[in-house]
């Protein structure tokens, strides 16, 4: 496999990793103090670490897309799925930030916190694309 590859490979695994932790966080918490304590920690792991790795599988991915120019059908079925992945991790992004913003606003802490959840929709998108990426482009 080459660097490129490997470290797409890298970045989507600890990325991911990262989304497993923060699911258990999340699906954990359901009293309110054990939700400020994951709205902080949440935060902070966006902030610090997933912020930084979607912008590496962003960037790894869209360098192997164009390497691999023109697309076949299942190279884009790939990327929309990532990008639909992606996305819905960037809407959690944007609910973690807003309800550390709030932390001190109990039913803005119970409303974000059960919005949070709901980007896991974007969890099927992402097996689909590493399912893809790990079956079909292998070299």
């Amino acid at each position: 496999m080459e660097p490129l590859h490997l470290a797409h490979l890298i970045l989507v695994s600890v990325w991911g990793g990262f989304v497993m932790a923060e699911g258990v966080l999340e699906l954990t918490s359901r009293e309110e103090v054990a939700l400020r304590v994951a709205a902080r920690v949440h935060y902070w792991m966006d902030l610090l670490a997933e912020l930084p790795l979607l912008a590496g599988v962003l960037l790894t991915g869209t360098v192997l897309a164009v390497r691999a120019w023109p697309l076949s059908t299942l190279h884009w079925v790939k990327i929309a799925a990532g990008l639909i992945a992606i996305g819905a991790n960037l809407t959690c992004v944007l609910v973690v930030i807003l309800r550390y913003r709030r932390l001190d606003d109990r039913a803005s802490l119970f409303r974000h916190s059960r919005h949070v959840r709901l980007t896991g929709v974007g969890v099927p998108f992402a097996l689909l694309a590493a399912y893809l990426g790990l079956a079909f482009f292998r070299q």
